[in-house]
């Protein structure tokens, strides 16, 4: 049986500290867990995976993602993890969710 481990995305920065753009880091995920489920987001999503492999379901689409692959979700793309390879996946996920004239360095 796998196990669960992925606590969270460890963020960088985000509208905390007053920036457009929130980045964070997940923890190693082993296993799609049971609550996952379609979602969508009014900003961009743009997954960049470090290491191992899984599938992402874009718009009933399911894309291969393995260690280097970058992908784009784009605003009201309905997605979701929907599956884990044998020695899980990790990734940087960075949410852009700036807005006209709102671009500034924090």
């Amino acid at each position: 049986m796998k196990t669960y481990i992925k606590s969270g995305t460890h963020l960088v920065c985000g509208h905390w500290n007053s920036s457009p753009i929130e980045i964070g880091l997940t923890d190693l995920l082993l296993e799609v867990p049971a609550t996952e489920r379609l979602h969508y987001h009014e900003y961009h999503e743009y997954y960049i995976v470090l290491e191992g492999d899984g599938s992402l379901e874009v718009e009933g689409v399911n894309v291969a993602l393995q260690a280097g692959s970058t992908i784009m979700v784009e605003p009201g793309e309905k997605h979701r993890v929907v599956a884990v390879g044998s020695s899980g996946i990790r990734w940087v996920i960075i949410k852009e969710r700036s807005e006209p004239n709102s671009k500034h360095v924090v």
